[in-house]
C-alpha cells in the first residue's frame, strides 16, 4: 500500500511540473519573440508480477503482470513558430519571417541569439538590442562562420564627391544615375557664313558601349568637336564658322535629355557622370548628420542622413556585399566606386546577420530574450535575410509571443484536475495504512 503513496506523490510533482511551466507561458504572453514551452509525460519503470509465458503444446500462454510505479516529466520542448506581427511605427523595430535568428553580442565578446528585433542607435553608432547588446552584421549572404562585426552607422558623413577622370572608359551601364538607351541624337551643324544646315545621325551605342564611342561618334561629324575633359565630364563645340543644334526628327535616343546637352555653340558638359566618393571621416569637418535610419526585407540598413545623401549595402551578382552611397541629386554611387577611409565604414556593416542551426531545440534558453548555443544544437550557419533557408526582414514592428492562451488554460485546468486526482487517491491510500494500523492494535 505503500508504493500507492509513492506512485500518486510522482503524479502530483509531474502536475506542478506542468503548472509551472503553464505559469512561465502564462507570464510572457506579452513577451517580444517568446517561444512556447510544452511539458510532456512519461511513464516510470513497471514492478512485474509477473512476466509471463509462451503458449505450449498443452497449454495457453500467459501475458505479463504489471503494476506500475508512476509518472515522471518525459521533456520540455520548445515551439518556435513565427509569433504575429505587431506594428510599432518605429523602422527600427524588426521581425523575422520565418527562419533565424538575429546574432548579438556582450560587451566581453560573447555570441547570443534572439528573435528579439527591438534595435536602437547608441551614442557611438552602433546598432544595439534592448539590453546594450551589439547586433551583429553579415559578411556574406550564407557562410559557416560569424562575421564578428558589428553594425555601426555613421552619425556622420564628410561626403566628397569628384568625378571620375576615366569616364571615357566607362561603360553606359557604369553611368550611375543615367539610362541612356541605344539609338542615334541628330545633330544640325549649320555653316554660319553660307546658313547651310546639314543633318548628322550620330550612333549611341547600346548599354555595353564606352563613353568614348559616343565622344568618337560625335568628334566624327564635320563642323564640330567633342572630348573627355578629363574630370568627369564630356563636352562638345562648334568649330570655328559653324554653329550646333541638335533636332527631335530622328532622334531615337535619350542622350540629350539625360546628358542635359542643348543647342549652343558652346561647350556643354555631360551633367549625369560617373562620380566617385572619397568615403568619408566619421565625425569629421563639415559633417552630413544621421536624419533616420531604415531596414529592407534583406535586413540591410538604410540610412539617410540630413542633406538628403543615402548610405546603404547591396548584394552583387558575385554575392558579394558591397557599399551603395546616393547623393543628394539622386546619382548613385556603388561598388568600388565607393571608398572607404578613415573609420567610417571600413569595419562597418550594414546587413543584418540571421544564424540558424540544425536544431534550434538545443538552444539554451536565458534572460533578455536571448538564446545560446548548446550541446545538441548542432552546426550554425549564418548569413542575410531572403538568402537560401532565412526568412524576410518585415520593419516597423516586432514580434510577438506565440503563447496560446487558450490552450494554456485548458493544459492548466488537465494538471489542475491531475494534481487533485492524485491527491485523492494518495488520501486514500493513507486511510487504508490508517486502517491496516489500527487492525494491528
Amino acid at each position: 500500500m505503500s508504493q500507492a503513496l509513492h506512485t500518486s506523490s510522482t503524479g502530483i510533482n509531474a502536475g506542478q511540473s506542468q503548472i509551472n511551466v503553464i505559469a512561465h507561458n502564462v507570464a510572457n504572453i506579452n513577451t517580444t519573440a517568446y517561444k512556447t514551452a510544452n511539458l510532456t509525460f512519461e511513464t516510470l519503470h513497471s514492478h512485474n508480477l509477473s512476466y509471463g509465458s509462451a503458449a505450449t503444446k498443452d497449454g495457453g500462454g500467459t501475458n505479463p503482470k504489471q503494476i506500475g510505479l508512476g509518472v515522471k516529466v518525459g521533456g520540455i520542448t520548445r515551439n518556435f513558430t513565427n509569433g504575429s506581427f505587431v506594428s510599432t511605427g518605429r523602422n527600427l523595430d524588426t521581425m523575422i519571417s520565418g527562419n533565424g535568428f538575429y546574432v548579438v553580442q556582450d560587451a566581453g565578446g560573447a555570441e547570443y541569439f534572439t528573435r528579439d528585433g527591438i534595435f536602437s542607435v547608441d551614442s557611438a553608432g552602433n546598432l544595439v538590442t534592448q539590453s546594450g547588446m551589439k547586433v551583429m552584421g553579415a559578411k556574406s549572404t550564407y557562410s559557416n562562420a560569424g562575421s564578428k562585426t558589428s553594425v555601426k552607422i555613421p552619425k556622420n558623413l564628410n561626403a566628397v564627391i569628384k568625378g571620375d577622370p576615366n569616364v571615357a572608359t566607362k561603360t553606359l551601364a557604369e553611368l550611375n544615375n543615367a539610362s541612356i538607351t541605344e539609338g542615334v541624337v541628330t545633330v544640325i551643324v549649320t555653316d554660319t557664313s553660307t546658313g547651310l544646315a546639314v543633318p548628322h545621325s550620330v550612333t549611341i551605342p547600346p548599354s555595353t558601349g564606352t563613353v568614348q564611342q559616343i565622344i568618337n561618334n560625335f568628334d566624327a561629324v564635320s563642323g564640330m568637336s567633342a572630348k573627355d575633359n578629363g574630370d568627369g565630364t564630356i563636352s562638345y563645340s562648334a568649330d570655328s564658322g559653324y554653329s550646333i543644334s541638335f533636332s527631335s526628327d530622328g532622334t531615337t535616343s535619350n542622350f540629350l535629355a539625360e546628358s542635359g546637352w542643348a543647342n549652343s555653340t558652346t561647350s556643354n558638359q555631360l551633367s549625369q557622370t560617373v562620380l566617385l566618393q572619397d568615403m568619408v571621416n566619421y565625425n569629421s569637418k563639415n559633417t552630413i548628420s544621421l536624419s533616420d535610419t531604415a531596414v529592407d526585407e534583406n535586413g540591410v540598413l538604410i540610412a539617410t542622413y540630413n542633406s538628403g545623401a543615402v548610405l546603404t549595402q547591396y548584394v552583387d551578382d558575385a554575392g558579394t556585399l558591397q557599399w551603395k552611397f546616393t547623393t543628394p541629386e539622386g546619382v548613385a554611387i556603388t561598388g568600388s566606386d565607393v571608398t572607404p577611409e578613415g573609420s567610417s565604414i571600413k569595419n562597418s556593416n550594414f546587413a543584418l546577420e540571421l544564424a540558424t542551426m540544425v536544431n534550434q531545440e538545443g538552444l539554451l534558453s536565458l534572460n533578455n530574450n536571448l538564446w545560446k548555443w548548446g550541446p545538441d544544437v548542432g552546426e550554425i550557419y549564418y548569413g542575410m535575410a531572403g538568402e537560401m533557408s532565412f526568412g524576410s526582414i518585415e520593419s516597423g514592428g516586432y514580434e510577438e509571443s506565440n503563447v496560446d492562451i487558450a490552450m494554456e488554460l485548458s493544459n492548466m485546468i488537465s494538471a489542475q484536475r491531475m494534481i487533485q486526482m492524485n491527491s485523492r487517491v494518495f488520501s486514500a491510500a493513507s486511510e487504508v495504512m490508517q486502517t491496516l494500523a489500527y487492525l494491528g492494535s
